[in-house]
């Protein structure tokens, strides 16, 4: 950071960080998703990359879209999970967000593929515009770790994820049933619901079409127990969630499939992440 002679803190306006880290984290799930439009938009054209192989070290914007532009129809469908971005440090007119998150490609991709990738974007604010001028992409998982001669745990991440993938199908046949306010009875799809919300003594079951039932969430949470096999988490003292439909994870809240932000517990934060990066 940047500093007068009395000591005054000069640094970025908090709007603008928060724009930093949510941009950060547009333009990475763009990415994935094949729009390298909005990416374009948002490079300084003296941009530098440095990516995960080897060979991607790049300067200038054009240079980099063009790299991009090559390899995208090479990238299957990736869908990014887990998703946590912060700033490192910012003054006046720059600002470092780091980042990470996991990328899992989609059943129809007709790959089956887990990894971890960690993140660092400096953007630069120039007449009142952000854009980036440097990102530098890691994975963490990619090479043999130090000590082993086959990469093992890259092989054990990838069995975890076609292990979860045959569960996410034997779990779809689980089913609860659950009564209405209108005393009518429902069977739920268990993997079907996004989360459950605590409503006095009641519960409100999030899905495609919401059910406000009549149980309270500490009885849904045993039955959901019972049937849905580690599906569910109690991540807040009034919400319980489906881990197959949470989108991303940032401090004290996690974002579930359909824009919904659901609060985390502070207490048991580390716990939850680390359950929802199983």
């Amino acid at each position: 950071m940047l500093y007068y002679s009395k000591g005054t803190v000069v640094g970025m306006k908090k709007e603008q960080i928060n724009s930093c880290i949510e941009l950060t984290k547009e333009i990475m799930n763009r990415h994935y998703q094949g729009n390298l439009a909005f990416v374009a938009e948002q490079l300084h054209k003296n941009c530098m990359w440095i990516g995960s192989n080897a060979d991607e070290f790049y300067q200038g914007k054009d240079s980099i879209i063009a790299v991009l532009k090559r390899d995208a129809e090479k990238l299957p469908h990736i869908q990014l999970t887990s998703q946590e971005y912060m700033c490192a440090s910012h003054d006046t007119h720059e600002c470092i967000i780091m980042g990470r998150y996991i990328g899992v490609t989609s059943a129809a991709s007709g790959e089956i593929y887990r990894d971890m990738q960690r993140v660092t974007f400096v953007w630069k604010e120039e007449k009142g515009k952000l854009s980036v001028i440097h990102m530098h992409v890691s994975n963490p998982l990619n090479n043999v770790v130090k000590g082993e001669a086959f990469p093992n745990q890259l092989a054990s991440y990838t069995k975890e994820y076609l292990d979860m993938l045959v569960n996410r199908e034997v779990e779809k046949k689980g089913t609860i049933t659950v009564k209405d306010q209108q005393n009518r009875y429902h069977v739920v799809q268990v993997s079907d619901i996004l989360y459950c919300e605590a409503f006095n003594m009641n519960s409100i079951l999030h899905m495609k079409n919401d059910i406000f039932a009549r149980i309270t969430l500490v009885e849904l949470e045993e039955q959901l127990k019972e049937k849905g096999n580690g599906m569910f988490c109690r991540i807040h003292k009034s919400y319980l969630v489906n881990r197959y439909h949470v989108l991303s994870l940032k401090r004290y809240e996690l974002t579930i499939r359909g824009n919904h932000h659901v609060p985390v517990s502070k207490q048991h934060y580390n716990e939850i992440r680390e359950w929802v990066q199983r």
